[in-house]
């Protein structure tokens, strides 16, 4: 029998980088879920399954850093994982460890979204997110923040570099890219759920900020 160490295929593809940069970790989680059932049915060995941790930790530590995580904040969780992996000797342990460690990272990367040192910017930018499917004016914004249409507007593009409307259809749109190459929803139904007027209007904003229109970008990065 070959006992040469077996690598995960997700290592060789962009799917997970993809995820990892649209911080969806849902999608993320499900993809690994799928893989410990695979180890599971394939009895992968112990140390096969050490090794794996111990790629995946290095390559998640590169894309946090990729996505705008400064590495003395990653060194001391790296480090713990590293050391923790040769310590377990089950296989379902080290499958929870996995768990723990994307959901460290990708939480990381959440927890950090585009923070600023500006408090203003911080409350649109977290109202903005909490509010992402639903339809946004900036009356509104300004209402529900107790601020001034003119000083929020002027703040947020002084930090961000781009209005908050076009900011807000921004994460819609990368919110609308996670929907359309990890579900089958339907581009009508994506562009109701994140609070477009209609299909057309999605279709044209979409095409905007990516190039192309929602089916084509499903065509060409589905599966």
């Amino acid at each position: 029998m070959d006992n040469s160490f077996i690598s995960d295929m997700n290592i060789f593809n962009n799917n997970i980088s993809f995820l990892i940069k649209l911080r969806a970790k849902p999608q993320i989680l499900e993809i690994i879920e799928k893989k410990h059932l695979d180890e599971i049915s394939e009895e992968i060995s112990i140390e096969d399954k050490r090794n794996d941790l111990i790629i995946w930790n290095a390559m998640y530590t590169r894309e946090i850093v990729g996505n705008g995580i400064l590495t003395k904040y990653l060194h001391p969780i790296y480090n713990k994982f590293y050391t923790l992996i040769p310590s377990l000797n089950t296989l379902k342990e080290l499958q929870e460890l996995e768990i723990k460690m994307i959901d460290t990272y990708i939480n990381l990367l959440i927890n950090d979204v585009e923070v600023k040192d500006n408090f203003v910017i911080n409350r649109i930018l977290k109202h903005l997110h909490l509010n992402i499917e639903s339809q946004i004016s900036l009356k509104k914004l300004a209402t529900d923040l107790n601020l001034s249409e003119g000083y929020i507007s002027e703040c947020f593009k002084k930090h961000m570099g781009i209005t908050i409307m076009k900011y807000a259809k921004k994460i819609r749109i990368d919110r609308a890219k996670v929907l359309l190459v990890t579900t089958t929803t339907s581009i009508l139904e994506i562009s109701l759920i994140l609070g477009f007027h209609d299909q057309s209007h999605f279709h044209k904003v979409f095409k905007a900020f990516t190039g192309a229109s929602p089916s084509e970008y499903r065509n060409n990065n589905f599966g």
